[in-house]
């Protein structure tokens, strides 16, 4: 009651105004989930893409090259940016993989890189992309990997700021995600501004692709659609 209290304020007590303007975040809310569920992928296709390669041309301390499995056999700083979320993200395999029908092809399957690979979350790789502060814990690693690997993960995206700019649209939209997941107010959320981000950091990864993600997107056909 107190969430749809937000509506009723906003609409000044009229209470079927506040029904109408709850049921328009629930559509925003819908139509975004979709879009940052496309976003999602491609983001992860595309980091995974280039750590892969990355991986694969480390060395190990007595000569040999990691495994371009980069969820398993990560070398250093991904090693340590991954551990928790490796580690988190192979356990919610191994459950998948036990809820797996009786006669499934897969059922008693080890447990692989792609398996893992979907039970990232997103914020796992945004949490890869380049952070500001030199002071974070952080900094020095997720500058490597950019430098190293996932700068080529946004090859349209050019420019000496490409990192901040392509940092910047990730860490809003992955905001915007956790909202959306907890079904909170998007109110006071610009809807154009996080939806043009979506779009954009879809055209870093893949200009071919930033006509089509915002073509199958609702979020601006819903968002004018708002209630008085």
């Amino acid at each position: 009651m107190s969430r749809f209290g937000t509506y009723a304020t906003a609409t000044g007590g009229d209470i079927e105004r506040a029904l109408r303007l709850y049921l328009w975040n629930v559509q925003l809310s819908s139509a975004f989930h979709a879009s940052l569920g496309l976003l999602e992928v491609l983001l992860r296709n595309a980091i995974d893409r280039e750590l892969r390669a990355w991986n694969a041309q480390q060395l190990r301390a007595d000569g040999s090259q990691h495994a371009a499995e980069w969820l398993l056999d990560p070398a250093r700083p991904l090693n340590t940016l991954t551990a928790t979320s490796r580690k988190t993200a192979e356990a919610n395999a191994v459950r998948a993989r036990a809820a797996r029908p009786a006669g499934h092809p897969r059922k008693h399957s080890p447990i692989t890189h792609d398996d893992i690979l979907a039970q990232l979350t997103f914020g796992v790789f945004v949490r890869l992309l380049p952070v500001d502060d030199p002071e974070d814990k952080t900094y020095r690693a997720r500058r490597v990997l950019w430098e190293q690997a996932l700068i080529h993960a946004f090859p349209a995206e050019s420019g000496d700021n490409a990192d901040d700019v392509v940092a910047g649209r990730a860490d809003r939209l992955l905001a915007l995600r956790n909202r959306v997941a907890h079904m909170e107010t998007l109110l006071a959320v610009n809807a154009k501004a996080r939806h043009r981000d979506a779009v954009r950091l879809v055209g870093a990864i893949n200009p071919a692709l930033q006509g089509w993600f915002a073509g199958v997107s609702r979020v601006r056909e819903v968002e004018r659609e708002r209630p008085a």
